[in-house]
């Protein structure tokens, strides 16, 4: 007799398990969902094993989901567009501060004269306007330019001694602090912190720490769906309350992902100051495209079509009976009954029938199964029971 092909029977050992596996991991999520089921014995000797569920009305959902960093609303980096030598630094990492709170100061002895001296300039340049009033209008036009030149060197020089002092431009939190007494700062460190050549980055940064935004990343394919103004649920990374927010902004100039593809920058705005939420931190995100309450709604596992008629099976008294039904929205695992169905009803979402030959805790040693819609599966669970140890209750339990 020739050896069977080992590859061959490894093969079709493996593609049982696997569609045993599908089975028993739709057996254990409906399970958990709320769903009952039991072996009922026919007269036939066959044995069914029947998960059902509860037609019922509720509320749902079509979401968008996504995940993004949290950061604060406001967010200043603060530098000296002055030159001096820093004097005083005010502030350190943590203080609470109000708008015009004095953060830091350079010493200003240099820029006073400055601005004394821009100002004796304008008392000179209006004198000599006023000297040349008999004057002609070509001497007068020159006195006028003068004077104006005066005056924006004392504007600016009254603005370079106004930013000797850093002031916190709104009430918030210090979130970081680059100066120290004795450092050098200049015109070449910029108002949000950006240094050009030769200058510093130091800088002080002001966040407003609860009043966030949450910056989330959507793909190409369900930016088109979202709008301004959309309300979303916020669930922080590793745990926390729900908090809410509503979409702020939808960018409509795409990045690539990791991957390569096409994502859309989305901001929500977190809602109210709630706690267990901080910057810097990561969340998920799932905002609400439409909302439907008050749907009647079966499990979309529950549905057969054929021909182009929509069925279930509805069970009642130990009896499943096929009913032809009309379907609308389908909302993830659950979809819209519109018509065929009553609220409280039975419907059939799975069943598997054993014949003769398999044990009693789900498919037994040479046990022939039939599956939904048709189809047997000879063999037996992996283990010999329902996957999960999940009940099993004979007719009448």
């Amino acid at each position: 007799m020739p050896l069977p092909n080992l590859r061959s029977v490894a093969h079709r050992g493996a593609a049982v398990r696997r569609r045993w596996w599908v089975v028993a991991a739709l057996v254990v999520v409906l399970a958990g969902a709320g769903a009952w089921f039991r072996l009922a014995d026919g007269d036939d000797g066959n044995t069914t094993q029947r998960i059902t569920a509860t037609v019922t009305r509720d509320t749902y959902k079509d979401t968008v989901s996504a995940t993004g960093t949290i950061s604060p609303k406001r967010d200043e980096d603060l530098s000296f567009t002055s030159t001096g030598t820093v004097t005083d630094v005010e502030v350190a990492v943590g203080d609470r501060v109000r708008k015009g709170d004095v953060l830091a100061r350079i010493d200003d002895t240099t820029l006073v004269a400055q601005r004394d001296a821009a100002e004796a300039q304008v008392t000179a340049a209006q004198t000599q306007l006023s000297e040349d009033a008999d004057a002609s209008s070509a001497q007068r036009s020159a006195d006028e330019a003068q004077l104006a030149a005066a005056r924006n060197q004392l504007e600016a020089a009254e603005e370079a001694v106004e930013n000797a002092t850093l002031r916190a431009p709104f009430s918030g939190l210090v979130s970081a602090v680059g100066y120290q007494v004795g450092d050098q700062a200049g015109a070449a460190t910029g108002q949000n912190g950006g240094a050009s050549d030769g200058g510093s980055s130091a800088a002080i940064t002001v966040i407003s720490p609860r009043q966030l935004l949450v910056e989330a990343s959507v793909p190409a394919s369900d930016v088109s769906r979202l709008k301004k103004g959309m309300q979303a649920e916020i669930t922080p990374t590793g745990g926390g309350e729900v908090v809410y927010g509503t979409v702020s902004e939808v960018g409509v100039i795409a990045s690539a992902s990791d991957s390569g593809a096409a994502q859309f920058p989305v901001t929500i705005a977190v809602t109210g100051s709630p706690t267990g939420i901080y910057p810097g931190s990561s969340a998920s995100v799932a905002i609400t495209v439409t909302q439907a309450q008050n749907v009647l709604a079966v499990p979309t596992q529950a549905l057969h079509s054929s021909g182009g008629t929509t069925y279930v099976y509805v069970v009642e008294d130990g009896k499943r009976t096929k009913r032809t039904v009309a379907v609308g929205r389908a909302f993830g695992v659950q979809t819209e009954v519109t018509q065929g169905l009553k609220e409280g009803e039975t419907v059939e979402v799975i069943s598997i029938t054993r014949r003769p030959g398999g044990g009693n805790n789900g498919p037994g040693n040479g046990g022939t199964f039939e599956l939904p819609g048709g189809g047997t599966i000879k063999g037996q669970f992996p283990g010999g029971a329902v996957p999960g140890g999940g009940p099993v209750f004979k007719e009448g339990s």
